[in-house]
């Protein structure tokens, strides 16, 4: 059997699918933070309260990253 699924690097957005979770604590998708963006969110925070995504409190239990998606919310606002 052959597999052929692309190399996920969790903290280069660049390389996930938009239904790849960014924000892994409130299950926030790349497609909809970069939805919010295309739509005029241009900082954290605006993305927080149209997203609610970078809220939760469980990111070193539930992010690969081990951390915050603050860092990958702000890549998306720069490539967007």
């Amino acid at each position: 059997m052959i597999f052929t699924t692309k190399l996920k690097k969790y903290d280069d957005v660049s390389t996930l699918e938009d239904n790849d979770l960014i924000c892994y604590c409130i299950e926030v998708s790349k497609g909809t933070i970069v939805n919010a963006i295309k739509e005029g969110a241009t900082t954290l925070k605006e993305i927080k309260a149209n997203t609610k995504a970078c809220t939760g409190n469980e990111c070193k239990e539930k992010n690969p990253n081990k951390r915050c998606c603050s860092k990958e919310i702000k890549a998306l606002i720069s490539m967007y």
